[in-house]
């Protein structure tokens, strides 16, 4: 397998289509936005160098009751590529090219994955994910 793949929402297949259509938008994002960030640090362990460029890496995941993508990616930094890594949340509608992101945490390698670990994240990122969503909503329901 090339590391350099993506994960998608495959990632998140322990969750049985029978289930979810009894759980609520926040008990199955309750369970896949820690398998997200969980999966994307293991990545980055690997596949992100401590200094140098990289290629970006992400895990992405359906949002529930939308017809949105999220995907959660460590890339370079624009100013300090070599040595300063960018976490990122963008929400995106199935299918097309346009991608609504924010910078969530920027760092060194070692610093982007303490922060990972941190339990108070995963509220942070549902609420990023569901904000970006509404957005991502906003703006193709004006078209």
């Amino acid at each position: 397998m090339n590391v350099n793949n993506n994960q998608f929402n495959t990632a998140f297949s322990s969750i049985k289509r029978e289930k979810q259509k009894t759980m609520t938008k926040d008990e199955i994002m309750d369970i896949v936005v820690p398998k997200a960030y969980n999966l994307l640090s293991q990545r980055a362990e690997k596949e992100v160098p401590e200094n140098g460029k990289f290629r970006r890496i992400f895990v992405a995941f359906d949002i529930p009751e939308t017809r949105n993508e999220a995907l959660i990616s460590i890339e370079n930094d624009a100013k300090e590529p070599n040595s300063i890594r960018r976490l990122v949340i963008g929400v995106h509608r199935l299918n097309s090219d346009r991608v609504t992101s924010n910078y969530i945490f920027y760092g060194t390698k070692k610093e982007i994955l303490e922060y990972l670990k941190k339990p108070e994240i995963k509220s942070d990122f549902t609420n990023t994910v569901y904000s970006l969503s509404k957005s991502v909503d906003d703006y193709y329901s004006s078209l």
